[in-house]
């Protein structure tokens, strides 16, 4: 059975000329880590949205409120795009 380590992360995005802080639950399953970008609730299954992130772009912050920041380019689904 895989242990998941749960985080938060935090990630300046821009789109479209505007600049958005974002702080989204971070995953660790061994060395891959994942961004859950949507969590949806049935009974007790939980079915997560998630986006596979380069681990060794991930910064370990030591301040309050997120516990990494990421350096890479963080692509974020798109309802218009569906």
């Amino acid at each position: 059975m895989r242990v998941k380590m749960q985080k938060r992360l935090r990630h300046f995005v821009v789109d479209n000329g505007q600049g958005t802080l974002l702080e989204l639950p971070l995953e660790f399953e061994g060395r891959r880590a994942f961004v859950v970008w949507d969590l949806v609730v049935l009974g007790k299954h939980e079915i997560k949205a998630r986006i596979e992130l380069d681990p060794k772009l991930l910064e370990r912050l030591s301040g309050p409120g997120c516990d990494y920041s990421y350096r890479g380019q963080l692509v974020l689904p798109r309802p218009q795009d569906n």
